[in-house]
Formats: structure tokens, C-alpha cells, sequence
């Protein structure tokens, strides 16, 4: 049945509906194991847009989902036979370079944003060395800046100068019943500690995102360098050891088992990443790594921030299926036990483009924020990991699906039971604790005040209490 759009007639984007051309190509997410069909999927140009679709759904009584570059890890950024609020053109950078701070819309990414605040700006240091501003962004180029910053932004910077929640000075969100509000400083302050953390769980749709910004050099020593899997495990004991007791959060380094190159190349443990701070320090802080010696390959070296974390968005290959499983080592998990059943699961990977990730974490800014802070409960642990099953045909997905089901159970005994929400995985039995931990009860409350109907409602949406 076609839906009657004449409520929408103030509406300045595209709306397209399964009768359009176009619709199989929109629908699509960066998963394409993801088959769901929306009813009407609405392409917003502005926050009047995104107000006029959510007074629409909710008037024809329709489920909601947003969507901003279409990354959530299990497809709840599109709902069946509902509407999708889809943000993901509203890419507006305003940037102020005397506060240090850039204002942008909900779909623009990283690479977008660092271009206009580090790339086509500089400044001198008190050192003498040339400086940009850089964003707390992610790696990966068509992740929204929204979606990454709401469910807490792991990035590069995020060991010295802390998560891209952390870094949020205003939001502007409309909510349930279509209005804009700005939450931020004094204005709707619960709203606001929710946004960072959980802003994608149920509270309305950010329009618009307010970040302070960090000085970053303009050369900095960073890159990948890996080894034959063969050394796996003293691998993974210098990565322990490079990070036990240190007081330094500057060198952020995470640790990867991938192919290379895929996806019928050989198994292999990298490391990647960079010394936030400048060169001399950087090429001192990498000695132990490099001295680990003979390498399969390495890039380590001096570099343009903006072009490192370029090349490694280049690396992520797109149109794949995907199924994400993870975790946060406990302090004693990240043991020999583990590495054990690390280079042995991966080993039996039946596809060459899944990979196990390792985001470093606590030990420096991201710790230094009170677990209740903000709605990012996660402060504590040093280690995230990310078992990504990827593959390409549907005749290829029982295999894969029960891999990475089979080693997350192996590796369980060796996590917290915590999990990253912008990982999120619809197979928790207990999604609330494992997202939220404590904070929940409070998420709960500021669900009812903002959204009492909850129009916003998904799987993993926060529960009314």
C-alpha cells in the first residue's frame, strides 16, 4: 500500500518510497547483510525536514528509525515497513577557529570536517612547530560524526584528549513532538548527559553537533606495521607490556589480526595508529615497537594526520556482509589464556575479510571522566575488542555467522560483559547492563520526560520506566 505523503508537502528533500527507482540503492547500508525495506525513507535537508517526517510517523502511528551514514553495526538505522529520518545529507561545517570549535550537521564525517579545521588551517605553536585543529574523529571516512559521537567515539585522539562525547559543547535535537530544542551548558541538562553516550537510543534526532576542537601538529609519526602471524603471541605480549603502568597518552596504538592483502592473502598482527604530539617525541615513544624488528611491512614515519587517517579509511572495504561480536577485557583478561584462543580462533576464519580489532581505551583522557559523567559508562577498561566476521555471498553466511559466535563464547571468560553501544549487538540477552551499566535507571528517567509516548522506539532503544 503507498503511503498518502500529502502531510510532507512542506518538505524540501527527497522522499522515496519502495515505488522509486532509486529506492534499492538508498536502502542499502555499509552492512549488506541488512535486508530491511522501510515504507518511506526521507532524505533531510534541514531541521524542519527532520521535524515535519517525525510528526508525520507519528501522526500515521509508523515506527521511526534514524539514519546518518548508515554504520550501525546491526542495522537499527533502518526500520521495516516504518520511516527513516535519514540525516545523512546535512553536512553544514561552520568553523570558528578564535574558540576553537566547529558546529557541524548530524551527516558529515571526520575527513570532511578535518579538511576544513586542520588541513586549511594552521597556526604556531609555543614550540615553534605548525599546528591544525583536529576533531576527536574515527577512522573510518563514511561514518557519521553524529552516530560516532552519541554512542561515546573511539578515535586516534581519544587516549590524549578524550571521546568524541566528551568533546560535545551543544547539541541541537528535535524531539517527539517535532520541536527544536538545544541541549548544552545550562539548557536541558539531562538531556545533554544522555545525548553523550546514548544519543542514538531513543531521545529524539540531532540536527546539529557543537565539538571543541585539539591543536595537533601538523607532521605527526604514526602508520601501520605488521608482522608474520607466526608471532602472534610475542606480538601480543609487547602490546600488553607497551601499555602496563604507562603514564604517556600520547601514543595510541591499536592492535589488528587481518589478511593482507584481502582477501587471499596471509594472516597477519599489526598495529596502527600514532604519537598525538610532536615528531621528536613520537619517533622516541615508537622505539620499542620498531624494535620488535622485521616486520612483514611498515609505514611507521612522519606524516599529515588528515593523510594517515585517509589511508587507513582506504583500507576498509565496503559491500560486505558483516556480523560484529566484542567486549571489554577485564584488568587480568588480556592474559596469555586469551592470546591463546586469539591466534587460534582467527586462524580458522573461513572468510579473509573478517579481522579481530583492538581499540585502546582508558589510561589516560577517556579515564579521567567519572563513569556517570555522561551517559558513557565505559571508563575503566584498558582494552575494547572486535571480532568482525565479513564475507561477500549469502552462501557464505552460516559459516561465518557461527565463527564469530563460536569465538566470542571462547573468549568470553575474559570480558567484562560490558559492550560499546555504537558496537552493538542484537544477540545481548542483557543489552541495558551491557551498554549502560548504572546509568540506565537515569537514562530511563530522561526517556520519559523527553519522549513519555516513545515514538523513538527500537529494539535497543532506552525502555520507558
Amino acid at each position: 500500500m503507498r503511503l498518502d505523503l500529502s502531510g510532507l508537502s512542506s518538505f524540501r528533500g527527497s522522499l522515496i518510497t519502495p515505488y522509486d527507482p532509486a529506492y534499492e540503492g538508498v536502502r542499502v547500508l555499509f552492512n549488506t547483510r541488512v535486508r530491511t525495506r522501510p515504507a518511506l525513507i526521507a532524505q533531510c535537508e534541514d531541521a524542519a525536514d527532520v521535524a515535519a517526517v517525525v510528526r508525520f510517523a507519528r501522526d500515521q502511528e509508523l515506527p521511526l528509525a534514524v539514519r546518518g551514514g548508515g554504520h550501525h553495526a546491526s542495522g537499527l538505522s533502518l526500520v521495516e515497513g516504518g520511516v527513516v529520518v535519514d540525516v545523512g545529507g546535512m553536512r553544514d561545517i561552520a568553523f570558528d577557529p578564535a574558540a576553537a570549535t566547529v558546529t557541524v550537521g548530524p551527516g558529515a564525517g571526520w575527513r570532511e570536517i578535518d579538511q576544513v579545521t586542520y588541513a586549511e588551517y594552521a597556526f604556531t605553536g609555543p614550540d615553534g612547530l605548525e599546528y591544525g585543529l583536529a576533531g576527536p574523529g574515527g577512522e573510518c571516512p563514511t561514518v557519521s560524526n553524529a552516530g560516532y559521537t552519541l554512542g561515546g567515539g573511539y578515535g586516534p585522539l581519544g587516549r590524549t584528549f578524550g571521546l568524541g562525547c566528551d568533546h560535545l559543547l551543544a547539541v541541537e535535537m528535535v524531539d517527539a513532538d517535532g520541536k527544536l530544542l538545544r541541549a548544552g551548558g545550562t539548557q536541558h541538562p539531562d538531556l545533554f548527559w544522555a545525548l553523550r553516550g546514548a544519543g542514538g537510543a531513543g531521545f529524539g534526532v540531532v540536527t546539529s553537533l557543537t565539538y571543541r576542537l585539539n591543536p595537533l601538529p601538523k607532521t605527526v609519526v604514526g602508520g601501520i606495521i605488521a608482522w608474520p602471524y607466526e608471532r602472534a603471541g610475542e606480538i601480543f605480549r609487547a602490546y600488553r607490556d607497551l601499555y602496563a603502568g604507562r603514564t604517556d597518552d600520547k601514543l595510541a596504538l591499536c592492535l589488528l589480526l587481518t589478511t593482507e592483502p584481502y582477501p587471499d592473502g596471509e594472516p597477519v598482527i599489526a598495529m596502527y595508529g600514532m604519537y598525538v604530539g610532536p615528531p621528536a617525541a613520537g619517533h622516541e615513544a615508537f622505539a620499542p615497537v620498531l624494535a620488535l624488528g622485521e616486520p612483514a611491512f611498515s609505514t611507521i614515519g612522519e606524516c599529515d594526520y588528515l593523510e594517515m587517517m585517509t589511508v587507513m579509511g582506504d583500507e576498509i572495504v565496503y559491500g560486505l556482509q558483516s556480523k560484529w561480536r566484542g567486549g571489554y577485557f577485564t584488568e587480568q583478561g588480556f592474559d596469555e589464556a586469551a592470546f591463546d584462543v586469539l591466534v587460534d580462533r582467527f586462524r580458522q576464519a573461513p572468510s579473509g575479510f573478517s579481522m579481530v580489532r583492538f581499540d585502546l581505551l582508558a589510561g589516560g583522557a577517556i579515564a579521567r571522566v567519572p563513569a556517570d559523567a555522561t551517559a558513557f559508562a565505559h571508563r575503566d577498561p584498558l582494552h575494547y575488542v572486535s571480532i568482525i566476521a565479513q564475507w561477500a555471498t549469502d552462501a557464505e553466511t552460516d559459516a561465518n555467522v557461527a565463527w564469530v559466535d563460536d569465538f566470542a563464547g571462547a573468549l568470553r571468560p575474559h570480558l567484562t560483559g560490558e559492550v560499546y553501544q555504537n558496537y552493538a549487538d542484537r544477540d545481548l540477552s542483557d543489552w541495558p547492563a551491557a551498554y549502560y551499566g548504572a546509568n540506565y535507571p537515569r537514562l530511563q528517567r530522561v526517556k520519559r520526560q523527553y519522549d513519555p509516548a516513545d515514538v523513538f522506539h527500537t529494539p535497543q532503544s532506552i525502555r520507558l520506566p
